[in-house]
């Protein structure tokens, strides 16, 4: 893996990479980085072209007129893709970034296969309860990195928990591109009634559950999470 980056019309994007020939963009959680996908990268089959960018406001990514938006997330990755040619890629979200992956793909980027790993997005936001308990939680989302800007990682929290941007029902429902939910079993931040509610609303969907893992189990089980989404993408490129 090496690490680049890409200057943009809204910043500079910093990403790892590794060449092949079927692109998958990985999208990390809040307060995290590309790095956080790293474990995986050995258990991919050798063909995928692997990138895996810091979101705006997190790791090495710098972005002007940054809102902490997920819709201003999607523009980042939209920008992102459009800038290196990376055309109809998989796209693997974990958490925060399993959020900004459904939202890209209802806004109409064209992606080939949806992996959700213990996704954001219809659950209650670590923002939504005392002012105390939102500081906890950036507490311990800038122990996480603490490279990030803690008022960046607050304004994001802040915004989360307002609510306007969660999926709907329908809005799930409305979801054609093939799926695979992952999850961890034991995720005590996301807990697993979340992906058989996924499940349950986006169409024609997959759901596999880590059994003993929590809320990041590409990090605690990469080669089983990296058998799932090789299996996932090799097996429907030989059925197209």
């Amino acid at each position: 893996m090496q690490r680049s980056e890409i200057h943009t019309d809204l910043g500079t994007i910093s990403y790892l990479h590794r060449d092949g020939t079927i692109p998958i963009i990985f999208l990390h959680g809040l307060g995290g980085s590309g790095n956080n996908w790293i474990k995986l990268q050995q258990h991919l089959d050798h063909r995928f072209a692997l990138y895996m960018p810091d979101l705006a406001g997190q790791g090495r990514t710098k972005i002007d007129n940054y809102d902490h938006t997920v819709a201003m997330q999607c523009r980042v990755i939209r920008s992102f893709a459009d800038g290196l040619g990376i055309h109809q890629p998989a796209l693997v979200g974990n958490s925060y970034g399993g959020w900004v992956s459904l939202r890209l793909v209802l806004s109409g980027m064209p992606v080939s296969r949806l992996f959700l790993v213990d996704s954001a997005g219809i659950n209650r936001t670590g923002g939504e309860g005392t002012p105390e308990s939102r500081e906890a939680f950036v507490d311990r989302i800038m122990r996480m990195n603490p490279r990030n800007s803690r008022e960046s990682i607050r304004q994001m929290i802040i915004n989360n928990a307002t609510g306007r941007e969660k999926l709907t029902d329908a809005e799930l429902g409305s979801i054609s591109v093939p799926t695979v939910i992952i999850w961890g079993s034991e995720d005590g931040i996301i807990p697993v009634e979340y992906a058989h509610q996924l499940h349950s609303l986006i169409r024609n969907s997959h759901l596999e559950i880590i059994g003993g893992a929590g809320h990041t189990p590409h990090t605690s089980n990469p080669e089983e999470v990296a058998a799932i989404i090789s299996r996932s993408i090799l097996q429907g490129n030989a059925q197209e």
